[in-house]
């Protein structure tokens, strides 16, 4: 008996020893990730504040043209829908809480802007099936949209999963907008002019440089960092961006794609940081909603970015993205999971 009560605690000393090292490990890598964070979040915060005088969107009235803006009730997503209503186009907000899209219509409206037309539609992005309801609807109320904005996003969440399985930020922030992107394909297609393409706009972020799609474990269940899984999911937006536009340059559709990071933007996403704790210091120095959504607009509607589709935008001018982005292997294998995981068999199968 003392020799296997000797044994058994050897074993769980072992245990207790392996937990320790792990934990430690751990924590060394999310202190990593913080510092990485922080020390990106400085750089593109004085690269905002230095090009300040570029972030502007001079564009003339868009009347009859039709934008799609995920997330626009809230955060930057409103301010987005804001600027569409004043170049006079039809708006339909896609969010979670339909009476929290009907309040920012109203708010907009009690703001004095008076032309355009908003709508608002159900999307859940944690819910590929949502999303299949939501682009079933559009389909049989317009023939034709011209921009979509994928704008809804969440950030630095604890670790939880959609009604699908996936991550939260991978679920959320890329695959309900991948593919939401291929469902709304025939609409931007019919909407797509030679002289003026429609336009996807990912809104994406810096945080994507400090990303890398983890293949074999996409939800990262194995060693859970939130802002890593943030990163990754950006990332994978940017890469699908890369391999979409030339995608669509090889259909010949007058469709065009970009990605966007809107800037350091002081909102909701920073609920679960230290930022939020502090926020009445961080607000001094982060771009408020409406700053941010300026670069989305730009590449929404502006004439200076028509035909150069797949370019990553910072303060409406064209920037350096992480390599991993443009290696046309890690492309195409995200592009397969992708679809795997939406059940497609094609990007294109619902394209005329």
């Amino acid at each position: 008996m003392l020799f296997i009560g000797s044994v058994c605690a050897i074993i769980a000393s072992g245990f207790v020893y392996r937990n320790f090292r792990e934990s430690c490990s751990l924590m060394i890598d999310r202190v990593l990730c913080d510092t990485k964070f922080t020390l990106i979040a400085i750089r593109e915060t004085i690269y905002d504040l230095i090009n300040v005088k570029n972030n502007k969107n001079d564009c003339s009235t868009q009347t009859g043209r039709v934008a799609i803006v995920t997330g626009g009730s809230r955060g930057i997503g409103i301010e987005v829908v804001k600027t569409f209503l004043q170049l006079d186009m039809e708006v339909i907000i896609a969010c979670r809480t339909p009476s929290a899209g009907e309040k920012a219509i109203l708010q907009i409206r009690e703001s004095g802007v008076n032309t355009g037309q908003a709508k608002v539609y159900k999307l859940d992005n944690a819910s590929l099936e949502s999303v299949k309801q939501f682009a079933a609807e559009i389909k049989k109320d317009y023939t034709q949209i011209h921009i979509l904005v994928n704008n809804a996003g969440v950030m630095f969440c604890p670790y939880a999963e959609t009604v699908d399985g996936f991550e939260q930020q991978w679920g959320v922030n890329y695959l309900s907008h991948f593919l939401l992107t291929a469902l709304l394909l025939p609409l931007l297609k019919a909407g797509g002019l030679p002289q003026q393409s429609s336009r996807i706009v990912n809104v994406t972020s810096c945080a994507h440089l400090l990303g890398k799609i983890n293949f074999n474990d996409i939800n990262n269940k194995r060693k859970f960092i939130t802002g890593y899984a943030y990163a990754q999911s950006k990332l994978a937006q940017e890469t699908f961006t890369k391999r979409l536009q030339s995608l669509l340059q090889e259909k010949q559709y007058n469709v065009q794609v970009y990605s966007v990071h809107p800037g350091v933007v002081f909102t909701e996403l920073f609920t679960h940081t230290y930022v939020w704790k502090f926020k009445s210091f961080f607000q001094c120095f982060f771009k408020t909603p409406k700053q941010g959504a300026i670069s989305i607009a730009y590449a929404a509607v502006n004439k200076a970015v028509e035909n150069l589709g797949g370019i990553y935008i910072n303060n409406c001018r064209p920037s350096q993205v992480h390599p991993d982005a443009l290696n046309l292997s890690i492309q195409n294998k995200l592009l397969e999971l992708s679809l795997q995981q939406v059940q497609l068999n094609d990007f294109f199968q619902h394209v005329q």
